[in-house]
């Protein structure tokens, strides 16, 4: 129990300083599906397999760069909560790449 209130600790202390970026993000998100929507030649299905490649590549890149943003780096992750916070940070940022990029990617993606 201690270490999920461990995680939970780190995440609200990691996220409590950026909350104008997060903001920031969540209204550029909105921007882009509106001006996505407002198109009627917006292909959002063929957008698909470009955003899940997208998504997979930012988690990998998340993956492998978070560490080094912390100064740590892979090898001092030795306990089994640290893999699984780094994966799902990473996963975490595989998701927000997606919603972001699907509608752009949809929009870019029109219709012929």
């Amino acid at each position: 129990m201690y270490e999920i209130w461990l995680g939970l600790n780190i995440v609200y202390e990691t996220l409590l300083p950026g909350v104008l970026w997060w903001l920031l993000l969540a209204l550029a998100w909105i921007t882009l599906l509106v001006a996505a929507w407002r198109t009627p030649q917006a292909n959002w299905r063929r957008a698909w397999p470009a955003t899940l490649i997208l998504g997979a590549f930012a988690a990998l890149v998340a993956f492998v760069l978070l560490p080094a943003l912390t100064a740590s780096s892979l090898s001092e992750l030795k306990y089994w909560v640290d893999w699984v916070f780094l994966g799902s940070l990473a996963l975490g940022a595989g998701a927000m790449a997606m919603a972001l990029g699907w509608p752009a990617l949809a929009w870019l993606a029109r219709r012929a």
